[in-house]
């Protein structure tokens, strides 16, 4: 997850302490959401599941047929910022980027 918190911090400026630091976290959240994403984020026993949707781009990971699920849900929003700004950047995802 280490490499998670240092590309969010290169590529938003957000630095994520450690894996409870949900404080930081939410801030890449505020951020997509000045950006127009919309975060699902859904959590049950055995289940944490973020996503999001935009506009222009639709559900990230709908385009792969995926579910979005991670073992923790500050893991999926690191995840889910990263992805959203590469999609930003290529207009598209590929496989290799989740």
């Amino acid at each position: 997850m280490e490499s998670l918190f240092t590309r969010a911090k290169e590529e938003y400026n957000v630095e994520i302490r450690d894996p409870t630091d949900m404080t930081s976290a939410w801030r890449l959240v505020e951020i997509l959401e000045d950006k127009g994403w919309v975060i699902y984020i859904i959590t049950a026993r055995g289940r944490k599941q973020v996503d999001a949707w935009h506009q222009n781009f639709g559900s990230l990971f709908a385009q792969f047929g995926e579910s979005p699920h991670f073992n923790s849900v500050l893991e999926g929003i690191c995840t889910v910022a990263l992805l959203v700004k590469e999609l930003e950047r290529a207009g598209s995802l590929s496989d290799g980027d989740i």
